[in-house]
């Protein structure tokens, strides 16, 4: 005998249904909430069959488009029209937020629903009351009844009309075919139908369109226009409605109340609860502190401040003036600011962590990176920085590392952050070896380089904060609101070749530049003998051919990688080369006191390889690139040089013995010697001083510089502090207004000094004019206003354009304007001959000189006016970087332009999921899908159901873009497969199917500890998570593949179960966030 009870285990209850349903002549339908899935399963048996369908309940989404019933107490107090229309709402947003009519299959069905309302076949009632009651009654037709014994079936139990309730999962329904069962089951329909709202019917269809249809995008075709206005409208609004202070409003209107600067602290309020941190980068002088300082104040979190020693004063200043709670480290002291936020800070509680100049964090092997990777986790993080795309892609990588973890990000801009980017990594890499083997063009490899730049900003552009003043010049608003304020931006001269001559010291300033910067082979070698090899700073360079292979092994089973190690040293030796010219053509002060110095360190090593027998080198883990080393100081004073050369030495040192060595190493090291104390007594140890003519010179430029226009002050930077120094003690007595300021100096009495006398945005009663010129190093060309100056002399040749435009950015502030133009000079040394003949044609010292200091690119220039040109292009090309237009910038004025338009006012109103064809020439074709999570954006394209990809804002919108004229067009039957595959991959980030070596080897590390059960298990398992999300430092990794088994008990001191759980927690918190579906077309 066949059971009454109906599973869905061996028989779906919609397959009863539609057997049913063709021997029946109506049905009527009791459920407690009308999912439209589950009449998709019978729409075509019921097509021609008259339903009536009586809802007991209201329905809504949860944050992850579930559907859920709406609780009892929200019907109380409702009046009839209410629940009508609320049951209306949520019909329309299950329509346009979630999967339930997103087919074409659905589609279909759903314009049979539509159509049997209007011819009167489906009637659609709401209980007054809540009802959860299940009932299914069929009346069967006049061939199916058994002359009136059997007028029809009932179907009750556990199933509401949806897929799950029709066939998806377990229920427990029963079929009543008795003649009192389906009497009893129509008494007590029909008593409910009669007292039941009307929610569709042929009688009141005109307000089920209204109310429904007209809500939803059911075959609509929305204008292409539209579609775009609406792309820019949800990518620029600003998603940050809590109430926001301005700088303006905060300091009691100390700071100017700026448009740009307003929309900028929302815009980093909204990036820091969507991603946990985010990258203010605005160009020099538009107020990156005063926006972090605003930023922090609406915060109200407890703050760490990680700065440059010279800013501290500053930071100290601004946390009074924004009236934040701070605690200010400097960049040395990260291991001071961990341990002081780890004795305050509770297991939930969130901080904001600030690094000012964050570029300099960027070596993620380094115990400062991991203590601050530590610091950050788990916390929001405020990254400053004018020049967040002048590194290389690992550079860039480091810093969105610190509040980004690879593989669970919240960017959207890509599949998965961390292979994107280790992609872009070894691409670089690549180029880096082409570039040193002559395979690229400078051409083809400024194309690669471009290639890569714009790959990194499209992927972490929602990170990051930047406008350039053509921002503020192109965007309406910003620049109207400027004008309003009096507030212009100078003009900014080409850089101008100021020239001094050599006279007397010509033949002794080209004979030592031959000596100390010789040419070179393609490994950075000197061709000559006769010239400075620096063997002291690569040992390794000489080892013998039969020990190599020994040391290598000892290197490699140490961690590291063995030609890295000597590329680093011989890099090294090249740095300190290419440093001892700078300092040559800098200042003879300088150049004296790296002679002493590099002379005592070489005859150091000689000491050490005496008494030891051996030689020390070091674990190029802790060796700084030549960027590093040269950036750890602002200053560059010989003893901050030999200092931070120590520092990172000291680290990871291990020996050699000297017998390993080949003889020529003691014979080069003896000659460099030899040869630095000769240069120093054709210099320094004369019976008659050298005159030097670059000061002499440069004080009868200062002189008629002031003359000729007395209320241009002027700037005088050189990045030696030693050079600064010996300046100001040369021409204190000449009678010039002269102050000058190195990082040393960095005193508020000295600040207060500057201000007064350079800073044109303070009251003009607290102005002072004791001093016209000022002589600093780069310490001064971030964080202070310099404007009442209207000059730069870069008293060395600026081989680093981004510090040229840090320096301009000191006296080109946004608060107010002095200058039309502002000037640069830079300043270069000539020979006698050019002087009397004025040759056009560049000299072989003057050529020498530039090649020693600016590299192979100056190998073309031929004459004075290509110097000119040489210079203008390169601070043009870096200007280009730091002042570009942003790509957003067009795109934001259109959208600005067309607020309270009609064709916006269209645009708004266009539902969630719409969609549309466009026939129309774009780079791509295919299905393109707009979504969010969260607050992030979602742009994918699918060509095929196959192929899916992630692509950028700026892509994406431009494959938007449309004209006003542009007519839409009717999907293809292509559509759909296309679209369900790209919908089902909007959200998802693709697994890494390639582990990095470091990777894998600590996570085979970990297993074996497992094994050994010398650690937790349960930490082990959660470290092992983290590290299979990248989330560790390089640092850490490194640590945990150095671990002997003695040493395995240690891990957990050095990496903390609270650092592995903060990480597992913001995972955590990425996976939720609610998934929105926005629009859709389809580009053929």
């Amino acid at each position: 005998m066949q059971s009454s009870f109906i599973t869905n285990q061996d028989k779906f209850l919609s397959e009863i249904i539609n057997g049913i349903l063709p021997k029946c002549d109506n049905a009527c339908f009791l459920v407690g909430y009308f999912y439209f899935s589950g009449f998709a399963e019978i729409y075509r048996k019921v097509s021609v069959k008259p339903l009536r369908v009586l809802v007991g309940l209201d329905i809504e989404r949860d944050m992850i488009n579930r559907v859920r019933e709406v609780d009892y107490h929200t019907y109380l107090n409702k009046s009839r029209g209410q629940i009508k229309d609320g049951y209306f709402s949520s019909l329309v947003e299950l329509f346009n937020e979630s999967d339930y009519f997103d087919s074409t299959e659905k589609e279909e069905a759903f314009k049979v629903f539509y159509e049997k309302i209007k011819d009167g076949s489906l009637q659609i009632r709401k209980t007054k009351e809540p009802n959860h009651a299940k009932m299914y009654l069929f009346e069967n037709g006049e061939e199916f009844n058994e002359c009136g014994s059997y007028p029809g079936s009932l179907i009750t139990g556990s199933s509401n009309l949806s897929v799950s309730g029709l066939k998806g999962r377990l229920e427990l329904n029963a079929i009543l075919r008795g003649e009192a069962d389906y009497l009893e089951g129509r008494r007590i329909f029909e008593e409910l139908w009669k007292d039941a709202i009307v929610i569709a019917d042929q009688d009141n269809i005109q307000e089920f369109e209204n109310g429904v249809i007209q809500k939803t995008w059911f075959e609509k075709l929305y204008s292409p226009y539209a579609f775009y206005l609406r792309v820019l409208h949800e990518y620029f609004s600003i998603s940050y409605d809590k109430n926001v202070r301005t700088a303006y409003e905060i300091t009691d209107g100390k700071f100017l109340n700026l448009k740009y600067q307003a929309d900028a602290i929302k815009m980093a309020l909204s990036t820091i609860e969507n991603h946990n941190g985010v990258i203010i980068s605005d160009v020099v002088g538009l107020g990156k502190s005063i926006i972090g300082s605003a930023v922090a104040h609406n915060l109200r979190l407890k703050t760490i401040i990680i700065v440059p020693p010279h800013l501290v004063t500053q930071w100290n200043e601004y946390t009074t003036e924004f009236q934040f709670p701070a605690t200010i480290f400097s960049s040395g002291s990260i291991n001071k600011a961990l341990d002081f936020y780890r004795n305050l800070s509770t297991e939930k509680e969130k901080w904001l962590i600030i690094l000012d100049e964050a570029h300099k964090y960027r070596n993620e092997f380094t115990q400062d990176y991991a203590d601050l990777h530590k610091l950050c986790q788990g916390n929001k993080v405020m990254l400053l920085t004018a020049t967040p795309f002048n590194n290389k892609p690992q550079d860039i990588y480091s810093m969105v590392r610190l509040f980004q973890i690879p593989f669970k990000s919240t960017l959207k801009t890509v599949d998965n952050l961390g292979r994107e980017f280790r992609e872009l990594i070894k691409n670089y890499t690549d180029l880096t070896k082409d570039q040193r083997k002559k395979k690229l063009t400078e051409d083809e490899l400024k194309m690669a380089v471009d290639h890569i730049a714009r790959k990194i900003r499209a992927i972490i552009s929602p990170l990051v904060i930047r406008r350039s003043r053509l921002d503020l010049e192109a965007i309406t608003e910003y620049k109207a609101d400027l004008k309003l304020q009096k507030i212009e931006f100078a003009k900014v001269g080409d850089p101008e070749l100021l020239e001094y001559p050599l006279g007397k010291l010509e033949e002794l300033y080209v004979k030592t530049l031959n000596q100390i910067a010789p040419p070179e082979d393609e490994e950075g070698i000197p061709k000559t003998d006769n010239s400075f090899k620096a063997a002291r700073y690569q040992p390794i360079s000489y080892i013998n051919k039969e020990k190599e292979a020994e040391l290598k092994k000892k290197i490699e089973d140490a961690g590291f990688d063995y030609n890295l190690f000597r590329g680093t040293q011989r890099n090294l030796s090249k740095f300190m080369r290419h440093l001892l010219v700078r300092r040559f053509e800098s200042s003879v002060k300088a150049f004296e006191k790296s002679l002493n110095s590099m002379i005592i360190s070489s005859e150091g090593i000689l000491k050490w390889m005496d008494k030891r027998k051996k030689v020390p080198i070091y674990k190029k883990g802790y060796l700084p690139s030549v960027d590093d080393f040269y950036r750890s100081t602002n200053d560059n004073t010989q003893e901050e040089l030999t200092e931070m050369f120590d520092k990172f030495t000291q680290k990871g040192m291990f020996e050699i013995d000297v017998e390993d060595l080949r003889d020529d190493f003691r014979t080069d090291i003896l000659a460099d010697i030899e040869l630095l104390k000769s240069i120093r007594s054709e210099w320094f140890e004369q019976p008659d001083p050298r005159i030097d003519v670059k000061l002499e010179s440069f004080k009868e430029i200062i002189r008629l510089k002031l003359q000729h226009e007395p209320n241009r002050k002027i700037i005088v930077f050189s990045e030696f502090a030693d050079t600064v120094n010996y300046l100001y003690d040369e021409l204190k007595n000449e009678g010039l207004q002269i102050f000058s300021y190195t990082s040393a100096d960095s005193s508020p009495t000295n600040k207060e000094t500057i201000r007064a006398n350079f800073d044109a945005g303070l009251k003009l009663e607290m102005q002072k004019n004791d001093y016209k010129v000022l002589i600093a190093t780069d310490a001064i060309s971030e964080g202070y206003n310099l404007h009442r100056a209207g000059a730069i002399f870069n008293y060395d040749i600026p081989y680093n354009p981004t510090r040229v435009i840090q320096r301009i950015g000191r006296i080109n502030r946004i608060n107010k304007k002095v200058f039309d133009e502002l000037h640069i000079f830079n300043y270069f040394p000539t020979d006698v001959g050019e002087k009397e003949t004025r040759t056009k044609e560049i000299s072989t010292l003057k050529m020498a000189m530039i090649h020693a200091i600016m590299g192979e690119d100056t190998k073309i220039l031929t004459k004075n006016e290509d110097l000119r040109s040489y210079f203008k292009e390169r601070y043009d090309k870096e200007l280009q970087t730091s002042e570009a237009l942003s790509w957003e910038t067009p795109y934001k004025e259109l959208f600005n332009s067309l607020i309270n338009s009609e064709y916006y006012r269209d645009a708004l109103a266009i539902p969630h999921r719409a969609k549309i064809g466009r026939k129309v020439e774009k780079p791509l074709q295919g299905v393109l899908v707009f979504g969010k999570k969260g607050n992030d954006f979602v742009f994918k394209i699918g060509t095929s159901a196959e192929d899916v990809s992630t692509i950028t804002p700026e892509q994406a919108i431009s494959l938007f873009e449309a004209t006003v004229f542009e007519q839409p067009q009717k999907v293809s039957a292509n559509y759909d497969t296309i679209y369900q595959s790209v919908k089902a991959n909007l959200f998802l980030s693709r697994k890494d199917d390639k582990v990095e070596k470091s990777k894998r080897e600590a996570l085979d590390k970990i297993n074996a500890m497992l094994r050994e059960n010398s650690v937790s298990h349960d930490y082990l398992k959660d470290l092992s998570k983290v590290i299979e999300m990248d989330g560790l430092s390089g640092h850490s990794l490194r640590f945990i593949n150095k671990l002997t088994k003695k040493e395995f008990a240690s891990l957990p001191n050095e990496i903390e179960q609270s650092y592995i759980n903060k990480m597992i927690n913001t995972a955590g918190e990425i996976e939720a966030g609610s998934e929105v579906l926005i629009l859709s077309e389809e580009i053929i």
